[in-house]
């Protein structure tokens, strides 16, 4: 083989190479955060067959996160297009909705659910698993700490591979706004006011996403390659 052709092959093999690499890199989330975008797909967890965690106060977790995430739909409205995965009481595989989600191009998709453990533990946590997630899940989580009224209540960000955090095409964060095992969260979760609150704290953190990107936000935890979440895995 002449130099010439040798040189033409490497880098034929050299661009190929990085073609296949971008591609995995953004099918992995290995990419910043994202800025300027015009959708939000907004998902409210559970519904129909699916009630979600019961909670100490006799709402179901399904009724509680359609309507905090139909609040956070009405705040973001005037800037965005909103796209809802469920308006209703209606069940939707999770598969269906990261689907759905990844339809939407340049968006990204919040999650909305309510948390169930220890009748002790309270607050909200934000779940990201992809590294063009990591931010607007931070900002979020810095605006719900600010919303909750008890010193204990920061849960703080949480890494973890799931189907909505994992799956979709798009930056996606899954947010539990609180525990409904909690007798006192719990009350405040069904109570109007609060959940307006919620909603503006989890709608100013979209926008401000919009406006600044990852600015602000630190450095951005390194990836980390996994294949798609599947039903059959640990805490799916």
């Amino acid at each position: 083989m002449t130099l010439q052709r040798l040189l033409l092959a490497s880098l034929a093999a050299l661009l190929a190479s990085c073609a296949g690499g971008g591609s995995t890199r953004s099918k992995y989330g290995d990419r910043p955060g994202p800025k300027g975008f015009p959708v939000v797909v907004i998902d409210a967890g559970h519904g129909g067959k699916d009630s979600g965690t019961p909670g100490r106060i006799g709402i179901p977790e399904k009724h509680v996160a359609l309507s905090i995430a139909q609040r956070v739909q009405r705040r973001l409205a005037p800037q965005f297009k909103t796209v809802m995965t469920r308006n209703s009481d209606r069940f939707i595989e999770l598969d269906a909705r990261a689907s759905f989600a990844s339809r939407h191009g340049s968006a990204v998709l919040v999650s909305i659910h309510l948390n169930s453990s220890s009748s002790r533990i309270c607050g909200p946590e934000t779940y990201y698993w992809r590294t063009d997630s990591y931010s607007l899940a931070r900002r979020v989580q810095q605006n719900l700490n600010a919303v909750v009224p008890y010193k204990n209540g920061n849960r703080g960000l949480v890494r973890r591979r799931l189907r909505l955090t994992r799956n979709p095409s798009i930056p996606c964060i899954l947010v539990e706004c609180g525990y409904l095992s909690n007798s006192r969260e719990a009350s405040l979760l069904a109570n109007a006011s609060y959940q307006d609150r919620i909603a503006e704290a989890i709608a100013r953190a979209v926008r401000d996403q919009k406006a600044y990107g990852d600015a602000g936000m630190g450095p951005l935890p390194r990836p980390i390659y996994a294949p798609p979440s599947l039903p059959t895995d640990p805490r799916e």
